[in-house]
């Protein structure tokens, strides 16, 4: 009797206003407004205006197309990006092959190690490339008499900087085979060469296109590589800095910022159309791709992947060598030394405690950030036009460089008119930056986990009156627990190694670890720089494992994923 008493309550007594989902969504589209549109807007301005604000139109850009040298640099980043892309995608289209479509050994951990450089900044590569190919370098007579410090050391470098992310796009699309494809193509007496021709290049185009794309934005817009090995080589992400930096004149700044996104707009544009069209090759009858053992192929790949994961551990640890060598290269005696004086110079010390409290910060603002809006655009919460925007704006991010986004938020926080004019200078901003410029793709994370429940779970929440923040915290969030998990951990990393974002942003007192490897280069203190690199690294590394250990136990926990219907 109690209990149907209880029952009839519930149902009788009114659903309380949906506060949270009426208010959360403008709320959080405001943030995400504020943190990327705006910044890229007031860019997008400055570009158009003279010193004293008044509009010029296309005057700024005539006069960079015609002052000596600078359209030069145009023209360096989008050749030498062509080519670091064709050297990626020859490089990583077999290396992913190996590790899908071939029952090679050690697969697993071929894949690990195409994953390392992703734990380290793009800077760590170019000091592995110093201490080869440099001037001094062990091997640089393999350069045939061409220097490193220019073209060579930023195609090289910038090579295997991408080539994780172009592994990774490739490796996920030659998974999304059929497997049907082959069995026909076998009973019509195709060969392995023939199937790989009609079959496997056509099913994987695609991804092959957006890995080429990501690919060519990663290095056009990468600043970390030219500023180590670009010697006078100059590439728009080294021109903007020189610009802002070095010569105080924003405008043009702003010009070579909307020429770097321009480009990138492009190729995100190609990629997106790319992502699209793969997903529509996939049906629910697809059968899931079986390889055959074809001991001739295995065994080549296996050979291929050996040799590309030989020259990953050369260059790595050719930086790690460098880093405790005394002085390089006059007194080859290894120690500690580079890394005694980064612990004792407290300067150095404090960037790195920096990062550490800027990684830990960005992965708490970002996790919760994310899990929100995952949760508002997944669900369909709050006003379409208010949610479609949300997802818009969260998007943004993936297309805009982070010189481009770093510089933005200079011209929009640093105006005295802007009522958040306050956070200019504060690690709280480096943190919204850091947030902002990674967060498209944990977004993506936390909106396709949430996609795969099914809409039921919402209509039993609406009939037992529960209302939205209920039915998150009791069902939602700890759906999306292990990704929230993977989540910080991807802006933790991020955090740590990213340079081009922050580079306009840092001050004395917020300084970072990745922004101090650019200024021990720029002093010719190339061992404690590459020591420094190597101390992002292994944290980064230590990160993701915490990330791993706590993934594995927020799911142990989670004992209803384990039953079986």
């Amino acid at each position: 009797m109690v209990e149907a008493a209880t029952a009839a309550d519930r149902r009788s007594r009114p659903i309380m206003p949906d506060v949270t989902g009426a208010a959360l969504p403008p709320i959080l589209l405001l943030v995400l407004g504020i943190i990327t549109v705006l910044p890229i807007s007031a860019l997008l301005i400055r570009a158009f205006l003279a010193r004293d604000g008044g509009f010029v139109g296309l005057d700024n850009f005539i006069r960079y197309a015609t002052e000596p040298g600078l359209a030069v640099a145009a023209w360096n980043s989008a050749s030498l990006s062509a080519i670091s892309t064709v050297i990626v995608m020859a490089l990583a289209f077999p290396y992913a092959y190996a590790l899908v479509r071939t029952r090679m050994p050690g697969r697993g951990f071929f894949r690990l190690m195409a994953l390392l450089p992703l734990l380290a900044p793009s800077l760590l590569p170019a000091f592995g490339m110093v201490f080869l190919f440099g001037n001094q370098g062990w091997l640089k007579h393999w350069l045939l008499g061409e220097s490193l410090y220019g073209p060579v050391g930023i195609v090289l470098a910038s090579a295997f900087y991408a080539f994780p992310h172009a592994v990774l796009i490739l490796s996920a699309g030659l998974s999304a085979g059929d497997q049907r494809h082959y069995e026909a193509a076998r009973a019509l007496k195709a060969g392995p060469w023939r199937r790989f021709v009609t079959v496997t290049l056509p099913s994987c185009r695609y991804a092959a296109i957006s890995a080429a794309s990501i690919v060519y934005i990663l290095v056009f817009t990468d600043f970390g590589i030219p500023s180590v090995v670009g010697g006078s080589t100059n590439v728009l992400a080294t021109d903007i800095y020189k610009l802002v930096i070095g010569r105080f004149d924003f405008e043009m700044g702003a010009v070579v910022g909307v020429l770097l996104l321009v480009p990138a707009l492009i190729a995100y544009g190609i990629d997106w159309f790319a992502r699209r069209s793969q997903r529509s090759m996939i049906t629910g009858k697809s059968v899931p791709i079986e390889p055959e053992r074809l001991v001739w192929r295995d065994a080549a790949l296996f050979g291929f992947a050996a040799v590309v994961t030989c020259a990953i551990l050369a260059i790595l640890g050719m930086a790690i060598y460098g880093s405790l060598v005394r002085f390089w290269p006059y007194n080859l005696t290894l120690g500690l030394q580079n890394y005694e004086r980064l612990f004792t110079d407290d300067d150095e010390f404090r960037a790195l405690g920096n990062s550490l409290v800027l990684a830990a910060g960005t992965a708490l603002i970002g996790t919760t950030m994310v899990a929100l809006s995952g949760w508002l655009v997944a669900r369909r919460l709050g006003a379409s036009g208010v949610r479609n925007g949300l997802q818009a704006v969260a998007m943004v991010p993936v297309a805009v460089p982070g010189l481009v986004l770093g510089l933005g938020y200079v011209f929009f926080f640093n105006n005295p008119a802007n009522p958040l004019h306050g956070l200019q200078g504060t690690m709280l901003l480096i943190m919204l930056c850091t947030v902002a410029h990674f967060y498209t793709v944990p977004h993506l994370m936390a909106v396709n986990e949430l996609q795969r429940l099914d809409r039921e779970i919402d209509m039993a929440a609406q009939a037992l009156r529960v209302r939205p923040a209920g039915a998150a915290r009791r069902v939602y969030f700890p759906v999306l627990m292990p990704t929230l998990v993977d989540v910080a951990g991807y802006f933790f990393v991020n955090a740590m190694t990213t340079v081009s974002a922050l580079i306009f942003l840092f001050t004395a007192q917020t300084r970072v670890a990745a922004i101090a490897v650019i200024n021990l280069v720029e002093g010719s203190r190339i061992g404690q720089a590459a020591a420094f690199a190597v101390l992002i690294m292994a944290m980064s590394m230590v990160a993701t494992a915490v990330q791993m250990v706590l993934r594995g136990l927020v799911l142990r926990s989670q004992s209803w994923r384990r039953r079986t219907t």
